[in-house]
């Protein structure tokens, strides 16, 4: 408890700090005279983003906690897979570095999953973002199938990034665990993403090599439908 609290703290000091020296930096330069407009969006641009990461970053904190405490209600329910993945996209295509492709591959049929649908997209974008962090050229991609007993659906996403050494697979689903120090980012996502996937009674996998990229894998029930039902 003692090394969590430690860890807790170092991290948190270092991820707050510095969003908000930016919000502070930038809020005391917007109101300058001698600022333009021209410099005026650009340094808005920065206090919302700066912002966004408080607000990520309080959220995790938020839900994991919740988490531990058994707080944390889902709201399992059948959903469309094809419009959640879809809402995961449109949140992290601003987050795609330039020369990166992010790519969809849905199956050829229409899925519907039983599964909390806010907190599936929330696992999703946690590993959309975190391959965007890693990958500066090719691909980014989701993609989902039917396994072959049709009673679950198989979802990736795959990412030519920079991989995961093999000394650190087995860990970096670990709270605070950074794979780069200096990396935005308090090392939540992965260990949140876990939680929410074994809330949905499932495990997830990871398959990686450095220097050629990361596929991370997991398993949702498929919703019976009618027709399969009689």
């Amino acid at each position: 408890a003692s090394l969590m609290k430690s860890a807790f703290l170092a991290n948190m000091s270092h991820e707050v700090r510095t969003p908000l020296n930016a919000i502070v930096g930038f809020s005391g330069l917007l109101v300058e005279p001698s600022t333009d407009e021209e410099e005026r969006k650009e340094y808005s641009s920065i206090i919302r983003n700066n912002t966004d990461l408080m607000l990520n970053l309080v959220n995790d904190v938020l839900d994991l906690s919740r988490m531990e405490t058994g707080d944390l209600h889902f709201d399992i329910k059948d959903h469309l897979l094809l419009v959640c993945c879809q809402m995961a996209l449109e949140s992290v295509r601003h987050r795609i570095p330039d020369g990166v492709k992010l790519t969809f591959s849905p199956a050829g049929e229409p899925i519907v999953v039983h599964a909390d649908n806010l907190r599936l997209q929330q696992l999703l974008t946690n590993l959309l973002t975190n391959a965007a962090k890693f990958t500066e050229k090719g691909e980014i991609n989701l993609s989902f199938q039917l396994e072959p007993d049709r009673k679950k659906v198989r979802i990736a996403v795959t990412d030519t990034g920079a991989g995961i050494p093999l000394e650190k697979q087995a860990t970096i689903f670990n709270r605070f665990e950074k794979l780069n120090e200096g990396a935005q980012g308090t090392g939540l996502g992965l260990a949140i993403t876990k939680e929410i996937i074994k809330a949905h009674n499932e495990n997830i996998n990871v398959v990686s090599t450095e220097g050629v990229g990361s596929e991370f894998t997991f398993s949702l029930s498929k919703a019976t439908t009618d027709s399969e039902q009689s």
